[in-house]
């Protein structure tokens, strides 16, 4: 066989090669480019407004440095209701109180039942308030400002200390804060003993609804002299809770 005829061969097995080979490229594209695309799973679950994913309860660290500016960016919600348990303890017993709880915008309800069987009801608007014992038909009616200390608000009126009450603490004093939980519910925590006297507050405080649910408090024995509960939160309430006994409707007068 003549070297020019082997060359031709060569050079045609050459170029078959090279066609073969990118007919199989042309072939390798169109079928990845038909193919559905492949992308990772980036699905995020619904999570109820408000609440924290116990993931994300370490993005921002809390100490005792920093418990009051985490606690001042809680909001309580507008609407709600539940139910307390206050219980006060000294040397030879203690009493307690159980409290209903109703909030509709600013306007607070509350109907306490003491250990001792007495029965009392509060309502205090932004302006007004309202108290009067079963069987009463006349309520005591004055200004906000002008019972007691002139200072009050309706979760004093609760007797519950509040997270205002740790935003406004001595830094100085607080011993210990963090999340934890608290029953079901995910709560920032904080523990302060009060200079000079030799008191311990805990507090738990609800990171969903901005609200204590449970409060702590023992003297320098550690005895207990003060405990505070609440029960599951309702974000709804009933119009009587908001009734004088009169009949008054106060929501509508709000309205």
């Amino acid at each position: 066989m003549s070297t020019k005829r082997i060359l031709g061969i060569t050079v045609f097995a050459i170029l078959f090669i090279a066609v073969l080979i990118g007919v199989m490229l042309m072939n390798s594209f169109l079928r990845r480019d038909n193919d559905p695309l492949q992308l990772p799973d980036t699905t995020v679950s619904a999570v109820k407004p408000g609440a924290v994913e116990s993931d994300t309860l370490n993005r921002v660290e809390v100490t005792q440095d920093t418990i009051q500016a985490v606690v001042s960016t809680l909001s309580r919600p507008e609407i709600y209701s539940r139910d307390i348990v206050i219980t006060s303890y000294w040397e030879d017993g203690q009493a307690e109180y159980n409290i209903s709880v109703s909030v509709f915008n600013g306007v607070t309800s509350l109907r306490t039942l003491s250990s001792s069987g007495i029965e009392k009801r509060i309502i205090a608007t932004p302006d007004t308030l309202y108290i009067w014992y079963r069987g009463e038909r006349t309520p005591y009616t004055g200004a906000i400002g002008a019972w007691g200390d002139g200072n009050r608000t309706s979760d004093e009126l609760q007797m519950l200390v509040t997270y205002e009450d740790v935003i406004n603490l001595d830094k100085d004093g607080i011993t210990d804060a963090g999340y934890t939980e608290y029953g079901d519910e995910a709560c920032i925590y904080a523990i302060y003993d009060t200079p000079g006297l030799g008191y311990t507050m805990k507090y738990y405080i609800s990171i969903d609804l901005g609200l204590i649910i449970c409060a702590e408090e023992y003297d320098e024995t550690g005895a207990p002299t003060y405990s505070m509960t609440a029960g599951e939160c309702a974000f709804e309430v009933e119009t009587l809770a908001f009734t004088l006994p009169d009949g008054t409707e106060l929501l509508e007068m709000e309205q």
